[in-house]
């Protein structure tokens, strides 16, 4: 829930009752002491006084002081009201609120402080009723069409949001909550056109916003440009130096302008900040995989897994390198967590295989005969389970390697070439096994894990 910024109304409130109030006859006892303020006009300066130290609940409380004069006011009890959502109170933000459309149907105010009050208690129903009426009466009202707008996005509908935002901006062209919103929805359209000329429009305004700089970032990483696009997330952080998404940017940039370092830095840093969020671990992982400093990866993605346990690709990542490391009993069980968040054949064929290499030939056809109950019987991949489940038959195996040549599809193929090569390593005849490893690595751009494992097997 966003706080309304009451303070802007207790200016409007206390300047007319300061106006008003102060040429109200003032009582003395004699002449000399200083006039007594008359009771509209002292409750106004304590209750800015108790605003001016931020004391939610003791101007809460001097309401009760309230003299009778000013018990209808409707300026103060607008004031009530935000002050009861400012501090969480939703009922009697409600009961105030409906006390002055009681009197006033359609007070904007009032509907915008109601609106506030039922969105903040996730009554939606009652929301999004209070929402339309403010935009038949005000149909581009800015504070119901920025709230309208803030909706729409949070459910994807970008270009309704971008809409809502635009008639915001029709009454205050210069309102940055509009202005930003606008531009953010253009990035998410792909209108970087847009997007630009409008966080460009409020850095004119206030070149001190910080998420303007850092989509000037993220637009200056589409071109490419990255030292710019690090000047700009520099600059944010500078401004918000603990925003934590930030600090990825920034270690995204270094990254693609190969300051590794640098971007480790960047990402280590986001952790210290959110230190049970995933992502930062997950890009620290990947970074110190693609440096082969196995061990620190491996270190970060049992930290994604403990922050974020449906991460099933770091189940995967770190499988890989537990098996590369030949922990085969923690690779087996982050190979079982990955399958199962995705029925890839290859997770429980692996454990299988590295029962194999432990001579634990119980387990490993336990585990292959259940998988070749899921799958189908004329696929190249039910034989090749197959063919690791049963006692080895050089026919088969010619069977099979000429059915994997055949294959169209290359990544699959590759995979296929894989297992066979594993197969070979596994049973002693390590110069097949490299051979086919060989067929797997003059692969270009493969998309499976298992070509990092024929890499690995060559250099054995």
């Amino acid at each position: 829930m966003k706080k309304i910024n009451f303070l802007i109304i207790l200016v409007f409130v206390v300047q007319g009752f300061f106006t008003s109030c102060t040429s109200a006859p003032l009582s003395q006892a004699n002449g000399n002491q200083e006039p007594k303020d008359p009771p509209n006009v002292l409750f106004v300066k304590q209750l800015q006084d108790k605003l001016n130290q931020d004391d939610l609940s003791g101007a809460i409380e001097h309401f009760q002081n309230i003299p009778d004069e000013l018990k209808d006011d409707l300026d103060l009890k607008l004031l009530l009201a935000s002050l009861y959502i400012s501090s969480g109170d939703l009922d009697n933000s409600e009961k105030v609120a409906n006390e002055i459309l009681a009197e006033n149907p359609e007070n904007i105010d009032a509907l915008e402080l109601l609106s506030l009050t039922y969105r903040a208690k996730n009554d939606n129903t009652n929301y999004k009723s209070i929402l339309k009426q403010i935009l038949v009466v005000e149909p581009y009202n800015v504070s119901a069409n920025i709230i309208q707008a803030e909706d729409y996005a949070l459910n994807k509908k970008y270009k309704l949001s971008r809409d809502s935002y635009r008639k915001a901006l029709r009454t205050e062209p210069n309102n940055i909550d509009a202005l930003f919103g606008y531009a953010q929805m253009s990035y998410y359209l792909d209108d970087i056109d847009s997007a630009k000329t409008y966080f460009e429009t409020i850095l004119q305004i206030d070149s001190y916003h910080a998420p303007a700089l850092a989509y000037m970032g993220k637009l200056s990483a589409e071109d490419m440009n990255y030292l710019r696009a690090t000047k700009y997330i520099q600059e944010a952080i500078k401004i918000d130096p603990t925003n934590y998404d930030y600090y990825l940017d920034l270690g995204d940039y270094f990254r693609n302008q190969g300051k590794y370092s640098e971007a480790i830095d960047a990402w280590t840093k986001a952790t210290e900040i959110e230190p049970t969020y995933f992502l930062a671990y997950a890009y620290l992982a990947g970074c110190y995989d693609e440096q082969n400093e196995f061990d620190l990866a491996l270190e970060n993605y049992h930290k994604v897994i403990q922050t974020n346990p449906k991460y099933y690709y770091a189940y995967e990542a770190a499988g890989v390198l537990e098996y590369r490391n030949k922990n085969f009993p923690v690779a087996r069980q982050m190979f079982d967590k990955a399958y199962e968040y995705n029925k890839n054949y290859s997770y429980p064929l692996l454990n299988a295989a590295m029962y194999l290499q432990e001579k634990d030939t119980f387990n490993a056809k336990k585990i292959l005969a259940a998988l070749m109950k899921t799958m189908d019987k004329n696929s190249t991949e039910f034989q090749l389970v197959r063919f690791y489940h049963d006692s080895y038959s050089r026919n088969a195996e010619s069977l099979l390697i000429s059915k994997i040549a055949k294959e169209d599809n290359s990544n699959k193929r590759g995979k296929l070439n894989f297992y066979m090569g594993l197969y070979n390593e596994i049973n002693g005849s390590d110069t097949i096994a490299k051979e086919f490893y060989v067929k797997v690595t003059n692969m270009q751009a493969p998309m499976f894990f298992e070509y990092r494992l024929a890499e690995w097997g060559i250099e054995k």
